[in-house]
């Protein structure tokens, strides 16, 4: 039986790590989200569908923090992840493994999610949003003549 974790909430979320910078897309809402240090490691951990303790051993291993502390600051950065609609339960990934620990521990912070809604509209009027399996922009296929 697998265990439980949670998923990006895929293909309406998209996201990106960039300098230790996660930064998030919700293209269903038009909200756009960051977070940094633990909250980009909590993610990146998420996308690969670590579960929770996995998640917690690994922000363990890079923040100088205890378990019991990151254990609770991670359910309420998952709750505030979910309460976004960016992640939802799944299930553990088999062959999903932690990320080599860094050699010295960082000063640790809690994950946080900053929200930011200054363009949703503009995000949700972009024509590539609405992208379809076969790409933007979906031109007409050439009409063959008889010959």
């Amino acid at each position: 039986m697998a265990k439980r974790t949670w998923i990006v909430n895929s293909p309406s979320v998209v996201s990106e790590i960039i300098d230790g910078e996660l930064v998030v897309m919700n293209l269903e809402t038009g909200n756009y989200f960051s977070s940094v240090d633990s909250g980009a490691l909590v993610w990146s951990c998420i996308d690969r569908r670590l579960d929770p303790e996995a998640i917690v051993a690994a922000v363990v291993a890079a923040f100088d923090v205890q378990p019991a502390v990151a254990a609770q600051h991670l359910d309420v950065f998952v709750a505030s992840l979910r309460a976004e609609k960016l992640v939802r339960d799944g299930d553990a990934a088999a062959d999903a493994s932690p990320a080599p620990a860094p050699a010295t521990r960082a000063p640790y912070s809690a994950p946080a999610l900053r929200v930011y809604s200054d363009m949703k509209d503009l995000l949700l009027l972009d024509p590539i949003h609405d992208v379809a399996l076969e790409g933007w922009p979906s031109l007409p296929e050439p009409v063959k003549q008889a010959g």
